[in-house]
């Protein structure tokens, strides 16, 4: 850390062109290195809001300060909650913007290898495995033996592991229900289709007697008319015989 503000000092030394303004540069300096502690005292005490501020103070003073913009993710990360999640204004998304930012551009291989971790960690709370296993990748890449990556890691192999076979018995499941859906359809369409076909038989076998009997009924009226006309006729037939 030392180093990182001897770099800086010099840096903005140059840039000022000499020594003239040594006196605010290492004024600056100093103040950005109190407020970040100041913020990580707060933070310690999880007074989140204050070391929020302070962070930011401590970028007013160096703009391109990555440890005060690396705390700030964090403690974003600290003030995210079930109430703010996935609106415009969850901390998270900020926190993750600041982090692969850092990722991408830090000298400091040590806040590179943090973030990527802490990506690695918010992908995994999420339910990404995939995602945290490429970040977790990334933070060994820089710090091949931490060991606590390493076991994050194979966490959240295992944890896809799971969701995969989770996915594939899910899909198997859906198969069988789709598969019972459709044999059930079926079904009810040949019962369907039989009931159509009864009440189509019952339908014609009630035409069928609604004739006969219509038949019927005329023979009988007929008859009753031949019968009452023989009666008037003294019992006699009208009608002449066939040879």
């Amino acid at each position: 850390m030392k180093k990182y503000y001897r770099i800086l000092i010099s840096a903005l030394l140059i840039a000022s062109g000499g020594f003239s303004s040594f006196d605010a540069v290492a004024k600056s300096v100093k103040a950005e290195r109190n407020l970040i502690k100041e913020g990580n005292k707060a933070f310690a005490d999880s007074n989140f809001v204050e070391a929020f501020a302070l962070y930011e103070q401590a970028l007013v003073e160096n703009p391109s300060s990555d440890a005060a913009l690396f705390n700030k993710a964090v403690t974003l990360t600290h003030m995210a909650n079930e109430d703010n999640r996935g609106t415009a204004n969850d901390p998270r998304v900020k926190a993750a913007e600041i982090f692969e930012s850092l990722a991408r551009t830090s000298n400091d291989d040590v806040l590179v290898e943090k973030s990527f971790y802490n990506l690695g960690n918010m992908a995994f709370r999420e339910g990404d495995y995939a995602g945290a296993i490429d970040q977790y990748k990334g933070a060994l890449r820089k710090n091949p033996d931490n060991l606590k990556t390493r076991q994050n890691l194979r966490i959240a192999q295992l944890q896809q592991q799971e969701q995969e076979q989770n996915q594939d018995q899910n899909q198997e499941q859906q198969q069988e229900q789709n598969q019972e859906q459709q044999q059930q359809e079926q079904e009810q369409e040949q019962e369907q289709n039989q009931d159509q076909q009864q009440q189509q038989q019952q339908q014609m076998t009630q035409s069928a007697e609604q004739i006969l009997q219509s038949v019927q009924n005329k023979e009988n009226s007929t008859r009753k008319k031949v019968q009452e006309q023989e009666v008037k006729n003294g019992g006699r037939s009208t009608t002449d015989k066939p040879w």
